[in-house]
């Protein structure tokens, strides 16, 4: 158990980045892209309806809020937080600011549009991490945009896990879930009455 020895939950992760380096496909590359993709046409929206009104600059500071259930090393939040954007016109770009884009901007303040939360039982040392149950995790009802649930689907108590994700999860949120094939295959084989859990809300495309 994870709790009890976090030691094992070191030893996993070094297994588990090894293996995944052997994938043609990293899961976690592919949902931060859908997050991306969205969040920028969200923005384009957002600037066409700036420019319709007549404003100018970006006014809405609304963070996209993002919960990682089951986030290992937090990858995906880590991704996700170095992105960084001006207030003028809402220009972004990825990462920490260079000093060519700080010359260029003036008084321009760069701030983050996503908040993430990630959780996983062990914390690992990392600040970006929130030891959680997967069950019960420390955030109000409605109050995330995107839901991910990457490799995490692991245990009994999966339904739990799911319905978690949609009492969490706004209305017109996401769910996004990355699994092994087999593991619901073999789910579905051991448990014959089907338990339901979850649901979505809405789809990424």
């Amino acid at each position: 158990h994870f709790t009890e020895n976090p030691d094992l939950f070191e030893q996993y992760h070094i297994g588990f980045r090894k293996q995944v380096k052997e994938w043609p496909v990293n899961p976690v590359d592919v949902i931060y892209k859908k997050i991306l993709n969205w969040w920028r046409r969200q923005q384009s929206q957002d600037d066409k309806g700036v420019k319709k009104n007549g404003k100018k600059g970006m006014k809405n500071k609304n963070k996209l809020v993002v919960a990682d259930f089951g986030c290992g090393d937090a990858k995906l939040a880590e991704r996700l937080l170095a992105i960084k954007i001006t207030n003028d016109n809402g220009k972004g770009c990825i990462g920490e600011p260079s000093s060519k884009n700080k010359k260029n901007s003036g008084k321009a303040t760069f701030w983050c549009p996503f908040e993430v939360h990630s959780f996983d039982l062990v914390s690992g040392g990392n600040k970006l991490v929130t030891p959680a149950d997967m069950c019960n995790v420390p955030l109000p009802n409605e109050s995330v945009d995107v839901g991910i649930y990457s490799l995490a689907l692991m245990g009994t108590n999966v339904a739990d896990f799911v319905r978690e994700g949609w009492r969490v999860l706004k209305f017109g949120g996401y769910l996004r879930v990355a699994e092994v094939r087999s593991r619901f295959e073999t789910a579905a084989n051991e448990d014959k009455e089907g338990r339901e859990g979850g649901g979505k809300r809405g789809k990424m495309n």
